[in-house]
């Protein structure tokens, strides 16, 4: 008891003020304005709250495959693109925000409203700038099959510009010309805590590039050579940073080791899946144990902890043949959200998705439900590309030269409102670790426990049928622990 009492003179508030906080909680997708039948214009989801708010927007642009969102450290969107146009935080298009990746790909008379090419955009912000990003882009530069990428390019935006809306200050500068995989562009945090990283593949399946992005700027860094099946595919950096993966067009899921200090890739490990259908989903758990991969009638998921990761191949789901006004709703693109959960866009032009609620559990018990997550409006596949923009240094690695950051240090958590009723929200720094929440009673006893993901940023609680009173709120992430008040009404 007296322990209790001390708690609650003493409590203090760690609340993180880390410069990445909501910068990945707004997706987008859909069309533009539009009049008719089926629903057009455009959809947002907003995880910034807890569970994602889905809402209709207007908006200049289409989205197809291609699109990526950015939002500032308190969640509040500014800007978008399809890989052709980029719009503003009103949906207007942003000042000199046309004309991305020329090609006759991207013309109008192809796909100007919007790339059909999956992970062909990033964003991310110059690191210690508050008000410059680098888009980093690219197309198709030649139409004959297999079709290619020729340029790597960038472009970059100060959203100081243009009444704060943001304007283009420099556009499709070739930052390396190639024989390249058009799409499959992946970014992920230097071991510094500063810098990014950023890769994209050879066409013909032989290597991979590899790109700095400094407070400077932009530069080559180095190529690696790997022997690996020819296709096109979505790649990802596992939220910790400690691996590389994908599933490609060749149907195979490859697997490497990273070493964010070097920015060098090893171990590599391929798992062949034995599949009619062409590969086009991926996405890692937010522990970073599993990677997913998803062609239009499978659902898979592999254990990159293994060193023989073929031998833990599991079909974690299986289209259940359902269709919406003839199209079907098979798996497309998937993305890790900020709530914790996969989502994955259907294989047609439909306003309905699928997610996977537990994507840490292994086999089926991370739960894949089919056609349960509904838009107002159509999507055409969109996911966004989003790396894990909170990713922080290394700390103890060789090149932890910047910072050394205790990530809990910052500042403290929200919990709202409070008092409650019985339904509350905790926010707090997103983490890379699991962590664990408890509410105490004022005699110490343990009332509930609940698990909290790596990189989660919020956890709602439900004690409606508790008493009312005061409760201690415990959160541990390893050696680091918070405490707050809840006080039930």
């Amino acid at each position: 008891m007296k322990k209790i009492f001390i708690l609650l003179s003493l409590l203090i508030f760690y609340f993180s003020s880390c410069n990445c906080q909501g910068i990945s909680n707004i997706w987008m997708g859909g069309y533009g304005n539009q009049i008719g039948n089926p629903p057009w214009g455009g959809w947002k989801m907003d995880f910034f709250l807890g569970p994602p708010v889905i809402t209709y927007e207007n908006r200049a642009i289409d989205f197809d495959v291609t699109g990526t969102t950015i939002s500032d450290s308190s969640g509040n969107f500014l800007f978008a693109t399809n890989g052709v146009t980029i719009i503003n935080k009103i949906g207007d298009t942003l000042q000199n925000g046309t004309g991305l990746s020329p090609s006759t790909y991207s013309s109008p008379q192809w796909f100007g409203d919007g790339l059909r090419l999956p992970q062909a955009t990033l964003i991310l912000p110059l690191p210690e700038s508050t008000n410059i990003y680098y888009i980093f882009h690219m197309t198709i530069d030649t139409i004959s099959s297999p079709s290619y990428a020729y340029f790597f390019y960038n472009s970059i935006i100060d959203m100081n510009l243009d009444g704060i809306k943001g304007a283009v200050i420099a556009k499709n500068q070739i930052i390396q010309t190639g024989l390249y995989a058009a799409g499959g562009i992946a970014a992920c945090k230097h071991a510094n805590g500063r810098d990014w990283w950023i890769n994209i593949h050879d066409r013909n399946g032989t290597g991979l590039h590899f790109f700095l992005l400094t407070p400077v700027g932009v530069s080559f860094s180095h190529s690696q050579a790997f022997n690996y099946r020819e296709g096109v595919g979505v790649y990802s950096f596992s939220p910790d940073g400690t691996r590389f993966g994908g599933y490609n067009s060749a149907d195979d899921f490859e697997l490497f080791d990273f070493d964010r200090c070097s920015g060098m890739l090893s171990n590599f490990r391929q798992v062949t899946i034995n599949d009619s259908t062409i590969a086009f989903g991926c996405a890692f758990s937010p522990n970073s144990q599993y990677l997913y991969g998803s062609s239009a009638r499978y659902f898979y998921q592999i254990d990159v902890t293994s060193n023989q990761p073929d031998t833990t191949l599991i079909t974690v789901a299986i289209w259940d043949g359902t269709y919406y006004n003839n199209s079907a709703l098979s798996f497309s693109l998937a993305g890790l959200a900020p709530d914790g959960k996969i989502y994955i866009s259907s294989g047609s032009t439909t306003p309905i998705m699928h997610i996977i609620n537990y994507p840490d559990s292994l086999g089926v018990a991370c739960d894949v439900q089919q056609h349960s997550v509904y838009l107002p409006v159509y999507n055409s596949y969109t996911v966004p590309n989003h790396p894990n923009y909170f990713l922080g240094a290394l700390v103890g690695s060789l090149c932890d030269s910047l910072v050394g950051l205790n990530e809990l240090s910052l500042s403290p958590i929200k919990i709202q409102p409070n008092p409650t009723q019985g339904l509350f929200q905790i926010v707090y720094p997103p983490q890379s670790q699991n962590g664990s929440m408890e509410l105490i009673d004022l005699f110490g006893k343990i009332i509930v426990v609940e698990q909290i993901p790596p990189w989660s940023q919020l956890k709602n609680v439900d004690i409606s049928e508790l008493s009312s009173g005061i409760y201690i709120l415990k959160i541990r992430w390893g050696n680091n622990v918070v405490y707050g008040k809840v006080m039930k009404e």
